[in-house]
């Protein structure tokens, strides 16, 4: 009896895990259109009353860079741990 209380225990915290997992990449792609969308929508808006051609490609393009550059700042890097700076005083501790 146990053990099947154990075995729900796992399979539960197994799809919280598979839950959070889908969050991310949700959340990954809304930044993605979102950042298009916005900075697109603004390089239209500048091509639109200024009478240019090139804002909306513009937009669209660092509307995409900076996605990207969110993503990689809010979820980390390829090993997935978060792109954080060293800390310069964490061996000062060990000289004293």
């Amino acid at each position: 009896m146990r053990e099947q209380g154990t075995s729900s225990k796992a399979e539960r915290s197994q799809r919280s895990v598979k839950a959070h997992a889908v969050d991310q990449g949700v959340m990954v792609l809304s930044y993605l259109i979102g950042g298009v969308l916005v900075y697109g929508g603004l390089g239209w808006l500048g091509d639109h009353f200024l009478g240019t051609g090139f804002l909306l490609p513009l937009g669209i393009v660092l509307g995409a860079a900076l996605a990207v550059y969110t993503i990689i700042k809010r979820f980390g890097g390829a090993d997935g741990g978060p792109l954080r700076p060293a800390r310069r005083d964490a061996g000062a501790d060990d000289d004293h």
